[in-house]
């Protein structure tokens, strides 16, 4: 009974080092797919009338920085600070489509609220000050 335990004892922590280098062989680190629309997955080097297409080529520059702050995690050879790396990694990848929805959520306003609306005295005729008037320049008598 005592060498069970014993050999348990023993085991126990080459278990737990084996399972920590299993969970680094890439169930820690991220997936493009977590990030971009389902259309930008696979996204391909704009070429051709692709190539004017801003929304394409911003998701194809990301797709491009994505991959090489992947190769640059798997390069580290410690595991605590390639974990590290894959969480920056994966926080900076939040914070951009934090910042892109929130462009997109503006364009949108403005698209749907132009600024012309917004401020109808600058950019429309007063009509109410010549409504306002109207009656002072009818001559009295006919009415």
């Amino acid at each position: 009974m005592k060498k069970i335990i014993v050999l348990l004892m023993l085991s126990l922590p080459l278990f737990v080092f084996a399972n920590e280098d299993i969970s680094l062989d890439g169930l820690d680190e991220p997936q493009w797919k977590d990030f971009a629309p389902v259309a930008y997955v696979d996204v391909k080097e704009p070429k051709g009338l692709a190539k004017f297409n801003d929304v394409v080529a911003y998701w194809y520059k990301r797709k491009a920085e994505f991959d090489n702050g992947i190769e640059k995690c798997r390069a580290i050879e410690r595991n605590d600070e390639k974990l590290a790396c894959y969480q920056d990694l994966k926080v900076k990848q939040y914070q951009k489509n934090s910042d892109y929805n929130a462009r997109i959520e503006a364009m949108e306003r403005e698209r749907m609220n132009p600024q012309e609306m917004q401020m109808p005295t600058t950019n429309m005729y007063p009509i109410g000050g010549i409504l306002e008037n109207f009656g002072r320049y009818q001559p009295s008598e006919l009415h």
